[in-house]
C-alpha cells in the first residue's frame, strides 16, 4: 500500500472517529438538557413539556437525536404501566412531541395509534395520532385502517369506518380482506368477525409484547363471550346510540 492511500486511509478513520465523538457529545449535551428540566425519575412530568416547535431551542439543532432520547423514555413508561396499571394517561403527549420533533420518523405514529387504540378512553388521542401519521404517509394503508378501527371499536360508527376502509385498500400493500371488511360494515353483517379481524390486525401491525399480550387478551375475551356491554348491540348489527 503505497504511503498516499495510508495516509487517505487515516484521514479517513480520523474524520469518522471525529463524527462519532461530536454525535456522542450531542447526545449528551441533549440528554443533560432534557434532565435538567424534566428528571428522569418521574416520567409523568413529561406532561410538561412544551410544544415540539418551543422544544427544539432544547435540542441545540438536534432536533431528530432529542426525538431518539424522548423514544426511548416513551417505550419505557409504556412499558412499566404495562405491566401494572395500563394507565397511560401521558402517552398521546410524548409520542405527540416525538412525532412533532422528527415528522418522517414512522414507527411512532403507529405504535401510538395501536397502543392509545387498545385502551377504551383512548380512541380519539390514537385518531389523532395517526391522522398526524396518515398526513406524512399518505400511501400507507395502515393509517386508514387503524383510524377505521377506531371509528368502529370505540366510535360505533360503522359507516365512517367503511369509509377508511375502502380507502385503505385502494393503497399499496393492503390485505385482500380490507376491502370486504369496508362492505360487511355497510351491509351491518359480520360486525363480530370485523372486530376480530380489526384486533388480530393491530396484534400483527405492534412490536410490542405487551400491547401485543394485551389485544391477544381482548381478541381472546370477544370469543369466549365476554364483550363489553358498550359493544354488545353494535356487534349484534344494531345501531350504537
Amino acid at each position: 500500500m503505497t504511503g498516499s492511500a495510508v495516509k487517505g486511509r487515516a484521514l479517513r478513520t480520523a474524520a469518522t472517529a471525529g463524527t462519532l465523538v461530536a454525535l456522542f457529545l450531542a447526545q449528551a449535551l441533549v440528554q443533560r438538557s432534557f434532565d435538567r428540566a424534566w428528571p428522569r425519575p418521574n416520567i409523568e412530568q413529561l406532561l410538561y413539556l412544551p410544544s415540539g416547535r418551543h422544544n427544539k431551542a432544547l435540542t441545540l439543532g438536534f432536533s431528530n437525536l432529542a426525538a431518539d432520547i424522548l423514544w426511548i423514555r416513551a417505550i419505557g413508561y409504556f412499558g412499566g404501566h404495562a405491566l401494572t396499571d395500563h394507565d397511560y394517561p401521558w402517552l398521546f403527549h410524548i409520542l405527540d412531541q416525538v412525532t412533532t420533533l422528527d415528522p418522517p420518523f414512522r414507527y411512532p405514529y403507529l405504535f401510538g395509534g395501536i397502543a392509545l387504540a387498545i385502551e377504551r378512553e383512548s380512541g380519539e388521542e390514537s385518531i389523532a395520532l395517526l391522522t398526524k401519521g396518515m398526513a406524512q404517509y399518505p400511501g400507507d394503508w395502515r393509517f386508514p385502517f387503524y383510524i377505521g378501527f377506531n371509528a368502529f371499536y370505540h366510535l360505533h360508527d360503522a359507516e365512517r369506518a367503511a369509509l377508511y376502509m375502502r380507502h385503505a385498500a385502494t393503497l399499496p400493500g393492503a390485505p385482500e380482506y380490507v376491502s370486504r371488511l369496508a362492505a360487511s360494515l355497510l351491509a351491518g353483517t359480520g360486525r363480530f368477525a370485523a372486530a376480530i379481524r380489526f384486533l388480530e390486525t393491530l396484534a400483527e401491525g405492534t412490536r410490542d409484547e405487551a400491547a401485543r399480550d394485551n389485544i391477544r387478551a381482548k381478541i381472546e375475551a370477544l370469543r369466549t363471550g365476554k364483550i363489553p356491554e358498550s359493544l354488545q348491540a353494535f356487534l349484534a348489527g344494531k345501531r350504537a346510540p
